[in-house]
């Protein structure tokens, strides 16, 4: 994976845990940096002589011309906490391309409604698709359910305020404090499925949405996807960014496992050629590769970077839950090696591309 070099343009406090990271792009990137709503880059740092990478979803819309990330300190987050206490304006950052497949696509000439449910620092890629989303679409209506410990954590309140006096006909916003006293009773605990049948019956006219979007802690995004797709949400409609692999988010869904033993696999890797055995005891190609030496390329290790992503020239792989390949990636025989299981006892891949 290509990195560039980008200068950090401001840096802004945007609750007492978390910070926003102005990033410049420079003429010669901005074909590069080039961004769908709801996509996230990967910063690379090193530190302590140590090189680590870490990925931020994008929350600026792309008629804002400049790329903005959200990091929220967390207990056990050591890189978040050493960019908060290290990251200052006119620094330079080793970025990535913008990556990821969540978000949905612009319809600007529809009439469309749209339920988005967030918690915490999930809030950061929906960013970016409202605000795309309202400039675009003058027939859209957008509900978005923010939810949050207390008012003091909530991220971007300032501007999600203020799209919604911009945007009042078609932008409805709602927060939810789990630690919180709310005037409203409704509007006290987490966003859970009790809460989206409360929802359902007192907010939204549930005939009318079209699509869904859910961004926040995995449990929340399983639970939530499940219950929206039992209001007659098809799953190609609701849209998730997970931050940490499931094995699978519809409770319905049949997982295929592979009943291969030992596979045969050649793979060509910085330019070279080699070949390896493959026993499977439930691991992943990833797996199999570190296993025998490869210093394959990886981050996440969980279907969500896409840091693994080659091609398959021959045989074939069980690909689990993932964020990253598309249909047509799919087709085109990508594969990403974190979540690839063996179907066949031969396999070539090409990791250089």
């Amino acid at each position: 994976m290509n990195f560039y070099s980008l200068t950090v343009k401001n840096v802004e406090q945007l609750t007492t845990k978390s910070i926003k990271v102005d990033l410049f792009i420079p003429t010669e990137l901005i074909s590069i940096f080039k961004w769908k709503p709801g996509q996230f880059i990967r910063f690379q740092f090193l530190i302590d002589g140590q090189k680590v990478e870490r990925e931020y979803s994008i929350c600026t819309a792309t008629y804002e011309k400049y790329i903005s990330v959200a990091i929220k300190k967390t207990k056990t987050a050591f890189i978040s906490e050493y960019v908060q206490n290290n990251i200052k304006a006119g620094d330079k950052i080793s970025v990535s391309p913008p990556m990821g497949t969540f978000g949905i696509p612009s319809r600007p000439n529809e009439k469309r409604t749209l339920v988005a449910f967030s918690a915490g620092s999930g809030i950061t890629p929906l960013m970016s698709i409202v605000k795309d989303t309202l400039y675009n679409e003058k027939g859209v209506n957008f509900f978005l359910f923010y939810g949050n410990s207390n008012e003091k954590e909530v991220m971007f309140k300032e501007e999600l305020e203020e799209l919604q006096k911009k945007y009042s006909q078609n932008f409805f916003l709602h927060y939810f404090y789990s630690q919180q006293e709310t005037e409203d009773k409704f509007f006290k605990g987490k966003l859970d499925g009790h809460k989206v049948d409360l929802i359902i019956n007192q907010i939204v006219d549930w005939d009318e949405v079209d699509e869904a979007l859910i961004c926040g802690p995995k449990d929340m995004i399983i639970n939530l996807a499940n219950v929206i797709y039992s209001y007659g949400i098809p799953k190609k409609n609701i849209h998730y960014e997970l931050y940490e692999p499931v094995e699978k988010v519809f409770h319905d869904d049949k997982i295929q496992r592979s009943t291969v033993k030992e596979v045969k696999v050649t793979f060509t890797y910085e330019g070279k050629t080699q070949t390896m055995n493959w026993i499977n005891n439930g691991s992943s190609l990833l797996d199999a590769l570190l296993v025998n030496g490869i210093n394959a390329p990886y981050s996440c290790k969980g279907g969500v970077c896409g840091s693994c992503q080659c091609s398959r020239v021959q045989g074939e792989v069980i690909l689990g839950e993932n964020l990253v390949l598309t249909e047509e990636d799919i087709k085109n025989k990508k594969i990403l090696t974190c979540v690839a299981q063996p179907k066949t006892n031969t396999l070539v891949i090409d990791m250089d591309n």
